[in-house]
């Protein structure tokens, strides 16, 4: 187990007289260091990394990276090119193809929901 203190903005292994320390899990501690929001410093003490805020195009070319990631699973884009011009001569297989689609896009929000926001 480990604490988050404020007044050194790293993680300490003890909960230290400043009650502003907050206490975390060692699952929760290593889930920060494998998102890369805390690295370990030169003195081997944790640190946090600021992490910029992106951009509205950023976090729109991020979502749709991952939606388009999660069509190819299963896609490649001359299989989607076809399904599309033979979408009325197959209207089953492009249902399923658009259905597909639209658990990708909801899958992808669920997954960026912490960093994208307003309207996507």
């Amino acid at each position: 187990m480990g604490y988050w203190n404020r007044k050194r903005n790293g993680f300490t292994p003890e909960r230290s007289k400043d009650t502003s320390a907050t206490n975390y899990t060692t699952e929760q501690i290593n889930a920060m260091y494998a998102k890369g929001d805390v690295v370990t410093g030169e003195d081997g003490e944790p640190m946090v990394v600021p992490r910029p805020e992106l951009t509205g195009e950023e976090k729109q070319a991020q979502y749709e990276s991952k939606v388009d990631s999660l069509i190819r699973e299963r896609y490649t884009l001359s299989q989607e090119l076809s399904i599309l011009r033979q979408q009325e001569s197959k209207s089953e297989e492009y249902q399923a193809y658009f259905d597909y689609c639209e658990e990708c896009k909801a899958k992808a929000k669920i997954e960026l929901q912490g960093g994208i926001k307003n309207g996507i």
